[in-house]
């Protein structure tokens, strides 16, 4: 038996039965067999690949309603942008930005994300290849410009869809593309522009809309003798770290103390890809804001560091990537709380003790530059100010 794979292929083609009998007639048994074997595999791979794509959607609804319906301590209500008043004809100019091989790993990483996330609702569920053009882009490979346009045109096509349905990724959908500058990838950034500029000032407008559960975020104290208390509950010594560096000092992001490691020698800090822990004192390099500072640690946290094993090198045991060390933070309060917060909600939380209990500008405004804040920032992060 010669079994041809282009000859399977022109007969697999046929849509008329007759045709496809007629020309079985002339083949081998064997030949036929394997025909109607491949038949079979391809009948039951797409049956598969219909089932997984009904499957995957049936999980995105169920994890849709169930965030619907989770009570969370902080809840940003979100108002809608008016897509019929976004001004499409503003623009904006072409600028050499910082280079994707100097963007910090959590940012091409929240940029990813978002990239595979929009991508499948607007491709009829189907996920984003790993061999994707954008995908390329964005870890430092070499692209081809007019595929990495053709795969990513439907943005152009859905832009309204897209600012109506999913508004809170144009900020990132914005820079990821704002980086290209092609006869046709330029549409691509002038296309998000408009819609992702209107995004911004309503956000801006409506940021402390914000529905607090009082019962939860009650239980929140930054009380250094509360807050120990809770140190006696935590068995782990990392989760113990994880705890305190986010309620004994001004909250800081969790991305600052993920990438935080112990130095052995004070030369290790001069690396500045990564903030570091040397003798009492915390060297913040690699920040969101970019601003280099060094905090100085408490005397609880100092004392729970000279207990690590003498082997450790991440602060926190090892390197979390974001959604994991996030997921574990939510469970070392759930445990504590009852509830789970997250890290926006501690910060946004400490802000706001921060402008009722400090006492005096002087102290507040410090605190706030603790947490990497302008005070500008710093009070878009205060919830209940009239309260």
């Amino acid at each position: 038996m010669n079994f041809d794979l282009t000859e399977y292929n022109r007969i697999a083609s046929m849509t008329n039965s007759r045709e496809i009998a007629k020309e079985l007639q002339s083949k081998s048994a064997e030949w036929k067999e394997q025909y109607y074997k491949l038949k079979r595999k391809a009948r039951n791979d797409a049956y598969n690949a219909k089932a997984k794509d009904t499957n995957n959607a049936k999980r995105r609804e169920l994890r849709k309603l169930k965030n619907e319906t989770i009570v969370k301590p902080i809840q940003h209500i979100d108002k809608p942008i008016d897509i019929d008043a976004v001004d499409t004809d503003i623009k904006r100019e072409y600028k050499v930005g910082t280079k994707i091989n100097k963007l910090n790993e959590n940012t091409i990483e929240n940029y990813i994300k978002s990239i595979r996330a929009i991508y499948p609702k607007y491709n009829n569920d189907k996920p984003l290849n790993d061999d994707a053009e954008i995908l390329k882009m964005l870890n430092g490979v070499k692209y081809n410009s007019t595929k990495l346009y053709n795969q990513n045109k439907y943005i152009i096509d859905n832009i309204k869809d897209i600012a109506t349905n999913y508004s809170s990724y144009l900020p990132k959908l914005y820079s990821i593309f704002s980086r290209l500058n092609g006869k046709n990838l330029k549409q691509l950034r002038e296309a998000i522009y408009p819609y992702m500029t209107a995004y911004n000032a309503n956000y801006t407008e409506n940021r402390s809309n914000v529905v607090v559960n009082k019962e939860m975020t009650s239980r929140i104290s930054f009380d250094t003798r509360h807050i120990m208390g809770n140190v006696d509950e935590i068995d782990d010594v990392y989760d113990k770290l994880i705890y305190m560096l986010l309620f004994l000092m001004p909250t800081r992001r969790l991305y600052d103390y993920r990438i935080t490691r112990i130095a052995s020698k004070k030369g290790d800090i001069e690396n500045r890809a990564f903030n570091w822990y040397y003798q009492g004192k915390m060297y913040i390099n690699n920040t969101k804001n970019k601003k280099a500072m060094v905090l100085d640690i408490p005397n609880e946290i100092i004392s729970v560091i000279n207990k690590l094993p003498a082997d450790t090198d991440y602060i926190f045991g090892k390197f979390y990537n974001a959604p994991t060390l996030s997921r574990k933070f939510a469970k070392i309060t759930n445990d504590l709380y009852g509830d789970p917060f997250n890290a926006v909600d501690v910060r946004k939380l400490y802000a706001t003790y921060n402008l009722k209990n400090t006492g005096d500008t002087k102290t507040m405004k410090e605190n706030a530059h603790k947490m990497g804040h302008s005070m500008e920032e710093h009070l878009n992060y205060v919830i209940n100010k009239k309260d």
